[in-house]
């Protein structure tokens, strides 16, 4: 039979490392034109496929992933879809046949015919069945590209999963190493915040993204190829600051990452907690807000580095914004009272110390203080108002 016998000669030309173009291109016409269907070409890959050898099992699934992938969508009908989402369901527990089965399925996903139960199936095996983190980086990547055309093509499907998907999520990206993948897997995590209520699994997803943080490799020079650390630090930030649920689990360790004595991490915490200051509880800063004004007033008095006191600065000016009413209050106490006895309010922490060191016989770094003073008082109306009768009258 002709079709077996050019799987032969593919499954040859596997183990001699051969190109095998033109017999997959062979293959790709004939079920194109109707001289053979996917069936026939299953049932001549029978023998591999049922293999109890891993090595004919793998060659045998890397034949139909490689025809799977060139051929066009009328040339795979529906029932074909159900019958192959079936078999890689069932043999994603196969490790030697995984890297072929996710490129296969990440064709079939391109199906109309590819509905959101399958969608399920493969995912759930996928998440089950499979140790992501001890392949090699292309079947890594092939897994995450796999979750997000998931997310993007049956977003419902995928929410269905709920916890189960977080947290198998999770465990898919703990571990990886590779900036490649990295950026790819943190680019999927705001989507699955958009899509999930990750609220019970929040922390296993969060302990596994934030040791990430801060983010720090070499860029490799001349390499079209390489995710650019800018980059890399950016996705990394955006999924840390992607959900609510993550507030009370990240602003503190990430007001700790202020004091480092590295200046780029410095930057990187002022300008993640700005933004999160968008997306997280205000309550949440407002616990925080002494400790992180201590530092930031440290930061800017010591001025050593201009993107550590214009990180802190703008850090200031966000949260300060988020947690400021909206208008000014008529007959404020907080704003008559210059001396700002016992007050609740975060602008205790800026004002107090200001209105101290602009009253002393001798007054120290007015220019960093008159710096901090403006980034509060740009924060909002109601910041600009209380600033301005405090601290107007001494001037």
């Amino acid at each position: 039979m002709e079709v077996q016998r050019l799987v032969d000669a593919y499954i040859i030309g596997l183990g001699d490392n051969t190109d095998n173009a033109e017999l997959r291109a062979t293959l790709v016409t004939q079920i194109s034109g109707g001289d053979i269907s996917l069936l026939d070409l299953v049932q001549a890959l029978g023998e591999y496929l049922a293999s109890e050898e891993a090595s004919r099992r793998s060659k045998g699934v890397n034949v139909l992933s490689d025809v799977l992938a060139d051929l066009p969508e009328e040339a795979i009908p529906a029932i074909a879809t159900s019958k192959l989402v079936q078999f890689f369901s069932a043999r994603l527990a196969d490790a030697t046949c995984v890297p072929h089965i996710l490129t296969a399925v990440l064709a079939l996903m391109q199906q109309p015919s590819f509905t959101g139960k399958f969608t399920t199936d493969i995912l759930g095996a996928l998440l089950r069945e499979v140790h992501v983190q001890s392949f090699q980086y292309s079947t890594r990547r092939a897994a995450y590209q796999l979750v997000d055309l998931a997310i993007q093509r049956h977003p419902e499907a995928v929410a269905k999963m709920g916890d189960d998907f977080v947290l198998g999520y999770a465990q898919v990206l703990d571990g990886e190493k590779d900036p490649r993948a990295l950026m790819l897997a943190f680019q999927i995590i705001p989507k699955i915040a958009a899509l999930v209520d990750i609220k019970n699994n929040a922390e296993d997803l969060f302990e596994v993204l934030f040791c990430y943080f801060p983010i720090t490799f070499k860029h490799r020079e001349g390499d079209p190829s390489a995710i650019s650390p800018e980059l890399l630090k950016a996705a990394l930030r955006s999924a840390i600051t992607c959900s609510p649920y993550f507030g009370d689990l990240a602003i503190k360790p990430l007001i700790e990452k202020t004091t480092a004595a590295a200046s780029s991490v410095k930057v990187d915490a002022l300008e993640t907690l700005a933004a999160g200051a968008h997306v997280y509880a205000p309550e949440l800063f407002k616990a925080e807000m002494e400790v992180l004004v201590e530092q930031i007033r440290e930061d800017v008095m010591m001025a050593a580095d201009d993107a550590v006191v214009n990180a802190a600065l703008g850090t200031l000016e966000t949260i300060y914004g988020v947690l400021s009413p909206p208008t000014p209050v008529p007959n404020d106490p907080f704003s008559e009272d210059a001396n700002m006895g016992d007050s609740s309010t975060p602008l205790d922490y800026v004002l107090k110390e200001a209105v101290f060191q602009l009253t002393a016989d001798e007054v120290k770094n007015p220019e960093q203080i008159g710096k901090i003073l403006r980034a509060v008082a740009r924060s909002s109306t109601y910041n600009c108002s209380v600033v301005s009768d405090a601290v107007l009258p001494i001037i």
